[in-house]
């Protein structure tokens, strides 16, 4: 199996000049060589970025990207089976953690407003299935976002200062609408900060990563508010890392205690875009599950080879084939490197389970450098040539 599966970077593999040339019928072609359902869609009179991942949704291809921390966005064509699947992980996660569907909260999403369609979903899902009626209005986005369009400018004026050709009228252009954008940012956390005081007595379900959760315990802080103020027992979803952000060595702890959340009611999970399922972060031994919807494979760093296993112990680059994939391929080598554990978890759960140590080989000294990379790289770049 481990000569099938495809590295991340293959759904960034795509050349810049097709977003920044707005070259869509060429973006189409590399998409659909990448995907299971034909992507024969019409991109007359499309603007930008965002105008052709919202084109491509309207003829059932539910595109999602990730930025990452280089700015060029990867594309993974989903289909309705993928996001059905997806939704219906979460609630089950939700409930197997003991938060089974019941409209007695208020939710709290955290995140700045993206406009990404595959965020909204979410986002909608927790409301429709644990929104109590008279919940915390959401606040809604001031301006389109032009998410995609942004992340590509920020990949173009990157590249542009690395090589010495950023025009400064450029520059200030790009950080004035940086600034904008944490502005509006500030602006909705303030608002659920100043919610969330008024409704202290109330459960709440905040869904955050991290980086945006402990701003808005500062700004609770700010406020006046300290640990105790809160007397719900509320809970909170959260997956990913800090996205490069510096946190205090005790930011957990520190939301913990503000916004009164216990262990048991903290859903923490490890996934990625390229999966439609959900690693759970078990509560007794601080582990991720992997679900049986998932087959793990721990290779070794050039993802060439599974590595061995040490008293039933991997380490090395994490890869994964999920069965319930349906709009692409289901395997994939992600940039991740981890330790897993093959046996029952201390929790007596079968399977196996990854260790809370996760780090980025984008983070380690030499870089991530997958072999087969460049080869599938090649491929597509020939493939629309063709």
């Amino acid at each position: 199996m481990v000569p099938l599966l495809f590295p991340h970077t293959t759904y960034k593999s795509y050349p810049e000049t097709l977003v920044s040339k707005g070259m869509w019928a060429q973006l189409n072609k590399w998409l659909d060589s990448l995907s299971v359902h034909r992507v024969d869609v019409d991109v007359t009179g499309v603007d930008d970025v965002d105008g052709w991942v919202e084109r491509l949704e309207g003829a059932g291809h539910l595109v999602t990207g990730s930025s990452g921390t280089s700015g060029k966005a990867s594309f993974l064509n989903k289909s309705p089976a993928d996001r059905d699947v997806s939704l219906e992980d979460f609630i089950l996660c939700l409930t197997d953690l003991g938060l089974p569907p019941q409209q007695v909260w208020h939710v709290i999403p955290t995140g700045p407003e993206t406009g990404v369609r595959s965020h909204l979903v979410m986002r909608d899902l927790l409301v429709r299935n644990y929104g109590r009626p008279d919940a915390i209005a959401i606040p809604p986005a001031k301006v389109s976002s032009g998410h995609y369009r942004y992340m590509a400018r920020l990949a173009a004026m990157r590249r542009a200062m690395a090589d010495g050709t950023a025009r400064p009228d450029d520059l200030a252009a790009f950080e004035a609408e940086s600034v904008q954008r944490q502005q509006r940012n500030e602006e909705r956390l303030g608002y659920l900060a100043g919610q969330v005081l008024a409704h202290r007595e109330d459960p709440m379900l905040f869904s955050a990563m991290f980086a945006s959760l402990y701003r808005l315990v500062e700004i609770l802080r700010q406020l006046g508010a300290s640990p105790g103020d809160l007397t719900a027992e509320n809970a909170l979803t959260s997956g990913g890392g800090l996205k490069g952000m510096a946190l205090p060595p005790d930011y957990r702890q520190q939301c913990f205690a503000m916004l009164h959340i216990a262990p048991e009611r903290f859903l923490h999970y490890y996934s990625m875009q390229e999966l439609n399922v959900r690693m759970p972060k078990c509560p007794e031994a601080g582990r991720y599950h992997v679900p049986t919807a998932l087959h793990l494979f721990v290779l070794d760093k050039a993802g060439e080879a599974l590595v061995p296993q040490s008293d039933g112990q991997a380490e090395g680059r994490a890869a994964f084939f999920d069965f319930t994939v349906d709009g692409r391929w289901g395997g994939t080598i992600s940039g991740d490197k981890i330790i897993a554990e093959f046996g029952r978890c201390r929790c007596g759960r079968p399977g196996p389970t990854i260790v809370d140590e996760i780090s980025r080989y984008s983070d380690l000294p030499d870089g991530d450098k997958i072999t087969c990379a460049g080869t599938i790289d090649a491929y597509v770049r020939g493939f629309i040539e063709d």
